[in-house]
């Protein structure tokens, strides 16, 4: 249901795909910015902000699926 939505409103696999990946790099930076201030802080804010990229991989996928589905129904 809410993957198709998101292809309704127009979101596609390739940027889900884009926010996973900006995710870990967000994770990455996070993590060794407030590793200056307070380690333990940075760690656990890298570690939740890199949790979210496999929830967009996921919904990527979905969004894959259905795009491909698409696809045959189109050469069909």
């Amino acid at each position: 249901m809410l993957i198709q939505r998101l292809h309704k409103i127009g979101v596609t696999s390739d940027v889900m795909n884009i926010l996973g990946l900006a995710s870990i790099g967000a994770s990455i930076i996070t993590w060794f910015r407030a590793k200056k201030d307070d380690p333990g802080n940075g760690q656990r804010s890298g570690i939740f902000v890199g949790l979210w990229a496999p929830t967009f991989f996921v919904l990527g996928s979905g969004l894959a699926t259905i795009e491909q589905g698409e696809a045959i129904e189109e050469a069909l």
